[in-house]
């Protein structure tokens, strides 16, 4: 008896000794609504990932059969939570993405749709926004590029596609969310042609240089530049009396559709704030396309409500494709571009004057050209961080 004694004393003795947990913590189960056309026997393996808001962490987990995930322990909090499947029916693949923030504070049984993306015939392919330094130090983003593939095996003209930046910097909520089917933009710039004066070859692609020159070698360049934008096919030129932006005379530039805080020069956000997109806006010719952009602008008022701007509504049925850049991890749940267009988002950690970019990732190779991810989740779709290569195909 005194053996039994001491062993429940030794027991009680460790368990005081015990840690309480820091938090309490709840179930969360998920449904992932696919459609009532969507093969049952496919439900299972859809990727659903959590992101704690506060605490920057994630938790992955995968669909059942009956498309569910069942997670305990979960700690108390904000949580955006992802949804990213492929599946193949009739021999055709096909990409499916659902995004929703969910609060848990009890027991959480919710059900997030999925959207099944588009597969357009050009993607973006490279984004250098971070910029570099001067051998002075001092900061330097007149190198900044978008690159945009011709992603099918067949030409394609990229006369008329035009670039798109949101309005929003990603750093609050959203203004524009209520404003359903539909992105808000404050930048349009479109490459010039009737249709068929730019073709593209499969797996090629075009470059649009914020200044077109060889950064590396020019007088008005910088020397420790990642980037040689020389052979650029178009550039962003800003038209303005006294001249302020560089024009390039071997670069065409490309047409300025809405500029609206128009300064000397496109700059976009060396930190990572621009989410930007590509889309085929309505218009057979420069006038109609205008027109439109026209007679969609939306008014927004300043905080002091006394001076209003106005930006341009673009359809998400005009959209080929959206890539949202980010700041930092802490800010991706300001989301701008809904989930049919884009689920995640991507960003260069090492931050502004890193010399780094995002790059999407090479699905495989076909024949030689090169298949690029496009699942519609830039999360999944690109790499971070790396160094910008311009016109190099993998």
């Amino acid at each position: 008896m005194k053996r039994v004694l001491t062993i429940a004393a030794l027991f009680f003795l460790l368990g005081s000794c015990l840690k309480e947990p820091d938090y309490n913590s709840y179930k969360v189960d998920l449904m992932v609504d696919f459609g009532d056309k969507f093969p049952q026997e496919q439900k299972a393996g859809a990727k659903v990932t959590l992101f704690n808001q506060s605490k920057a962490y994630t938790i992955e987990t995968y669909t059942d059969q009956y498309g569910k995930v069942q997670l305990s322990l979960v700690e108390p909090g904000f949580y955006s939570v992802t949804v990213s499947y492929s599946s193949v029916q009739e021999g055709i693949v096909s990409y499916l993405n659902g995004l929703k923030t969910i609060k848990v504070y009890g027991q959480v049984n919710d059900t997030i749709k999925v959207f099944k993306g588009r597969l357009a015939p050009f993607v973006i392919k490279e984004f250098y926004f971070s910029g570099c330094s001067t051998p002075a130090g001092k900061a330097y983003s007149a190198d900044q590029y978008i690159e945009i593939v011709n992603n099918t095996p067949e030409i394609q003209f990229a006369d008329g596609i035009s670039v798109l930046e949101h309005e929003s910097y990603g750093t609050g909520t959203n203004f524009w969310a209520n404003i359903k089917d539909t992105i808000v933009v404050k930048m349009i710039w479109t490459i010039p042609g009737n249709g068929s004066q730019v073709p593209v070859l499969p797996g090629k692609s075009i470059l649009l240089a914020r200044n077109g020159m060889n950064h590396r070698d020019d007088p008005n360049g910088n020397p420790l530049s990642p980037v040689n934008l020389g052979s650029a096919n178009f550039e962003f030129y800003v038209l303005k009396q006294p001249e302020a932006d560089l024009d390039s005379p071997s670069v065409p530039n490309l047409i300025e559709d809405l500029f609206v805080f128009r300064g000397n020069d496109v700059a976009f956000h060396v930190g990572g704030g621009s989410a930007i997109a590509i889309a085929k806006i309505p218009g057979n010719t420069d006038r109609e396309r205008k027109e439109y952009i026209k007679s969609n602008m939306v008014s927004k008022a300043s905080a002091s409500g006394s001076n209003t701007t106005y930006f341009a509504k673009i359809a998400n049925n005009y959209v080929l494709d959206a890539v949202e850049v980010v700041l930092d991890e802490a800010r991706s749940v300001y989301k701008r571009f809904p989930p049919e267009l884009d689920a995640g988002y991507t960003l260069v950690s090492s931050g502004s004057r890193s010399g780094k970019c995002v790059r999407r990732k090479v699905q495989g190779v076909i024949n030689g050209r090169a298949i690029y991810q496009d699942t519609n989740n830039s999360t999944e779709d690109f790499f971070k961080d790396v160094d910008p290569r311009p016109k190099f195909y993998e």
